[in-house]
């Protein structure tokens, strides 16, 4: 355990090697705008062989995949509502002939592999105005948690759990903070850069930006109703009222 916390300590200081990229095939969901897309760019920048957009939009697909192309890597696009089972199997069939439940057992064969969910801080803390949203993020972020405990045997295969705090994309239009600069929206091409990073890395889990876990701690160690007391203060309670989202 020691050496463990150790080791951890000192990645924190000393750069450490990154994962090769450039024979491995990435496919990201909901790839045509926002952090996928940004997503999309950085994996194509850092040499991976091919990249395949998931979404529902085929004219943002499009374009991103033109962008990507432009950058000189492969790339194409399938039009997959994710939210749709049937829909996810039909279009992995049609990638590679046969989410993560469709892929995974191919990349245990192959010894080769790495799942990345893209969740929310929300996950750990929730606001009001946003139960779907938060439930949604909870659930996956307890499902990635589990996955990646059981991949631990799993030679090869790695998980990857983000959770960044507000981003400033089209489905977060309209959400404010009390203090904007104290806690500015994050930027797409951070988030992406970072979760690029981290998979090279094989980091299990990715709170972003890094005073979330200031957060994390808090939750622990502080009673419910100096929490609550945070969160008036902060105006995360009230970071809803003037949401519009995506339009």
């Amino acid at each position: 355990m020691i050496y463990l916390v150790a080791k951890a300590a000192v990645g924190l200081v000393l750069p450490a090697k990154l994962r090769d990229l450039s024979r491995e095939n990435v496919l990201i969901t909901g790839g045509g705008r926002g952090i996928g897309r940004q997503l999309a760019r950085e994996f194509a920048e850092r040499g991976a062989r091919k990249i395949v957009l998931w979404g529902r939009t085929e004219k943002c697909l499009k374009e991103t995949t033109e962008e990507i192309r432009q950058l000189g890597t492969e790339c194409h696009y399938f039009i997959c509502d994710v939210g749709n089972r049937e829909e996810v199997y039909q279009t992995a069939k049609a990638v590679r002939e046969k989410t993560t439940k469709a892929f995974l057992p191919r990349m245990l064969e192959l010894q080769n592999g790495h799942i990345v969910c893209l969740s929310s801080v929300l996950a750990l803390s929730a606001i009001p105005g946003a139960i779907d949203y938060c439930t949604s993020k909870a659930s996956a972020f307890a499902f990635m948690e589990s996955l990646t405990l059981g991949l631990l045997d799993c030679p090869g295969v790695s998980a990857t759990t983000v959770l960044p705090f507000h981003t400033s994309t089209e489905m977060f239009q309209g959400m404010r903070v009390r203090f904007p600069n104290l806690f500015p929206p994050l930027k797409p091409e951070t988030v992406a850069r970072r979760t690029v990073e981290a998979v090279q890395l094989n980091q299990a889990l990715l709170l972003l930006p890094w005073t979330m876990h200031a957060l994390v701690i808090l939750k622990s160690i502080l009673p419910q109703a100096a929490l609550e007391e945070i969160h008036r203060f902060s105006g995360t309670y009230t970071c809803m009222n003037t949401f519009k989202g995506r339009t």
